[in-house]
């Protein structure tokens, strides 16, 4: 019978193998272990492959290992042949024999001997190779066996001596387990047999993950869930479940300590949670109360239970994959920290409060040192104002969180403002941070307004600079590039410091003023900047050379490739971005936190110098880091750059999804793309002269809103485009709305020009 094709979507290779396998199974038993991490969609695979084998007219036996408790020594093998024993006739056991049934009877609970006494190991293992041959010749058996890493021995011995003496019949058996260190004896099973496969599920690509998304997600909300799901599949559908985001980006930090902004909304049925044994359940939620990463100690006193039954909790997740040790350290973390969120808001919320003041307890014993970053983020959903303690451990919270959780930086000084006293204003000019890189630029733009009069009380150890520098950066942010010279043209002594200059020299790139101008200090002298690259503009070359730190260099270089492109110096730009590009293959995300910025730069130059490839690995690598530290004032912008380099790539499918996605920020959010230099255009509705015909913001647009704004563009009135497209006029409405915040026009006719110098129909 010919086998169909698998079909098309999440697994289908995978599936197609496992397919293959079946065929190859007809000449001679096979087997094959599928692993994978907790909810990859083993199981999921399996019931496909089983369904495909019956319309084959395979048997199938599927059996899953129990979770926890005593369990019957072969288990598995119990729940997925025991009803296919109990179907059978006495002519089965005729052929198996009078020694063979006895044995059989011992081990299945449908041949109603067993308990009687205990099985013969090896004489078992022979009696049930006996009986897989013999169910195999009815058309083929598939056995399956899911959950293997919870198996008991016995049942591993048994895999081992078959497939070493497989059966004489066509079967194919799979055993599906998870990734980790439970699975030793699995993992090491004869892989020198020719008749032994091993699938590895991978994470899902972005492209496999975003289809089993709900088409109707908000942009920002499929972003966030593509990042924390990691491409594991149970995870994408858990978290599809929940409402669009409230509070804006969250960065992946806030997930692994305190109250995690993700999960309260999801589907925990998805990923199977409950289905824990008792102890190894309240582990967990003790533990995503507690926070990453926790000792056996901390997690007894936050669950009150005591330190054994917390250790056999642990075990059992480790086991289970769920919990991983941190290297080095007596420490454990959740393997994911979506899964941590999901634990946490899966726990009863009564027992969660209790449970969180142990916690703080807990945390305040292991010293304030080590503890304070956790203490703080439980501390920050304390009832009333904190305690004179806890003021030491929120600031330090709260510094150490700026650029790789900002949103809680501000959160933190919300609970500090509530103590009594006048706040810092140190305090204040970090809080004007934390809004700026939070994508809050008009409001730490307030901020600075407020707290000016009195920034000398911050002005020490170049805290005047810093000032200057970050107040400056908002206005420029927010397209306000006037106001931001003034402020650095007046900042007198403090302009010659090396984060001043490079300012200047972002404002002057942004503004479209020639870099030369903009650079006040002398030209460097030829041998310098000949070795930096040809006809470099004044003032650029010492730049990169004054940075402290690889950071700071790589932001210098990158700062300097987009100036020698604007100044039309193609050999120096190059030269730039090939440096920046180096020191940027040494460092991580981490490294890199507080000068994401020059990764759109960077981006945008090597687009301008047609290097397409270069400009789309950037764009993404800052990407995925803003999105990670939650930075929303750089996502918006770094994604349109994406969007434009994987256009250039004629790749407009993942295009699309991009400016989507940039075009929700940077409605959200107003402030201005850093690698979209010298253009007017206000700084929401960056446009790409390259992007298409007659200079359109048409790509800011979903593809839904394009059709509109065409329909606009051949004037068709509301009532004629819901009429049209088969929506109502209020539909239609709100996608006009939309589409004026987008463009930033204010009437049809503007829309309606748009349209036309695009050439969109």
């Amino acid at each position: 019978m010919p086998v169909p094709m698998p079909p098309a979507g999440v697994r289908a290779r995978e599936l197609a193998f496992l397919r293959r396998q079946l065929r190859i199974a007809r000449q001679g038993a096979q087997f094959v272990r599928v692993s994978g991490e907790p909810w990859s969609g083993k199981t999921h695979l399996l019931r496909q492959l089983a369904e495909s084998a019956r319309r084959d007219g395979w048997t199938v036996a599927f059996g899953r290992a129990p979770r926890g408790g005593r369990s019957h020594p072969y288990d598995v093998l119990v729940d997925a042949l025991d009803d296919e024993l109990a179907r059978a006739d006495g002519a089965l056991f005729e052929r198996l024999g009078p020694a063979a049934a006895r044995r059989l009877a011992v081990v299945f609970p449908s041949l109603g001997t067993t308990g009687e006494r205990e099985p013969d190991d090896y004489g078992t293992v022979r009696a049930l190779r006996a009986l897989l041959t013999e169910l195999s010749g009815r058309g083929g058996l598939l056995l399956i066996l899911d959950d293997a890493h919870r198996a008991r021995p016995e049942v591993v011995e048994f895999v081992e001596h078959v497939v070493r003496h497989p059966p004489d019949g066509p079967v194919l058996t799979v055993l599906a387990h998870r990734s980790g260190p439970a699975v030793g004896p699995l993992a090491s099973m004869a892989h020198e047999a020719g008749n032994l496969r091993h699938v590895r599920l991978a994470p899902l690509s972005e492209a496999e993950a975003r289809s089993l998304l709900p088409a109707a997600l908000d942009p920002r909300a499929r972003a966030l869930v593509l990042r924390d799901a990691a491409g594991v599949p149970g995870l994408v559908r858990a978290l599809a479940a929940e409402p669009g985001p409230g509070r804006g980006l969250h960065s992946v930090g806030e997930l692994t300590t305190g109250v995690p902004p993700a999960g309260a909304g999801a589907s925990v049925g998805a990923v199977d949670l409950h289905t824990l044994s008792s102890p190894g359940w309240r582990t967990a939620c003790a533990a995503a109360v507690l926070g990453d990463p926790f000792t056996a100690g901390a997690l007894a006193r936050t669950a009150g239970v005591p330190l054994a039954e917390v250790e056999r909790g642990l075990d059992e997740l480790h086991a289970e994959a769920v919990v991983v040790p941190v290297p080095g350290t007596l420490r454990f973390r959740f393997a994911r920290p979506a899964v941590r969120a999901l634990v946490h808001h899966a726990s009863g919320a009564g027992w969660r409060r209790e449970a969180r003041a142990r916690a703080v307890a807990a945390l305040r014993e292991e010293g304030p040192g080590r503890a304070s970053p956790a203490l703080a983020a439980h501390l920050l959903d304390e009832d009333g104002p904190p305690a004179e303690e806890d003021v030491r451990a929120l600031v330090l919270g709260a510094r150490a969180w700026l650029f790789v959780q900002p949103a809680r930086t501000l959160r933190a000084l919300d609970r500090l403002s509530e103590s009594a006293g006048r706040v810092p204003a140190g305090l204040l000019l970090l809080r004007a941070k934390g809004l700026l890189l939070a994508g809050r630029a008009q409001e730490s733009v307030g901020v600075h307004e407020e707290v000016w009069p009195r920034v000398h009380e911050a002005w020490e150890d170049g805290g005047r600079a810093d000032a200057v520098l970050w107040r400056a950066r908002a206005l420029r942010m927010l397209g306000r590039h006037a106001e931001a010279g003034e402020l650095l043209a007046g900042a007198g002594q403090w302009a010659a410091g090396p984060g001043l200059q490079r300012e200047r020299l972002a404002l002057a790139l942004a503004a479209g003023t020639p870099p030369a101008e903009a650079l006040e200090e002398p030209a460097e002298p030829a041998g310098r900047a000949g070795a930096a690259g040809a006809a470099v503009p004044p003032g650029l070359c010492g730049l990169a050379g004054s940075a402290d730190g690889p950071a700071l260099r790589v932001h210098a270089l990158a700062l300097l490739a987009a100036g020698r492109v604007a100044s039309g110096d193609g050999p120096g730009a190059v030269g730039a971005a090939d440096a920046a590009g180096a020191l940027l293959d040494g460092l991580g995300p981490a490294d890199m936190a507080a000068e994401l910025e020059a990764l759109c730069l960077l981006g945008g130059a090597e687009l301008s110098l047609g290097r397409a490839g270069r400009a789309e690995a950037w764009f993404a690598w800052g990407l995925r880091a803003a999105l990670e530290f939650g930075q929303a004032a750089l996502a918006g912008s770094l994604a349109l750059g994406l969007a434009r380099a994987r256009s250039a790539a004629g790749d407009e499918a993942s295009a699309a999804g991009y400016r989507e996605f940039a075009g929700a920020m940077l409605e959200h959010h107003s402030v201005e793309s850093p690698e979209d230099s010298g253009r007017s255009v206000p700084a929401t509705l960056r446009a790409d002269r390259n992007e298409l015909p007659g200079s359109s913001r048409m790509f800011l647009l979903s593809d839904r809103e394009r059709e509109i704004a065409g329909l606009v563009g051949s004037g068709y009135t509301n009532q004629r485009m819901a009429a049209r497209l088969d929506i109502s006029t209020k539909t239609v409405e709100t996608y006009m709305s939309r589409i004026f915040k987008k463009l930033g026009v204010h009437s049809r006719a503007e829309v309606a020009h748009i349209v036309g110098r695009s050439g969109t129909r």
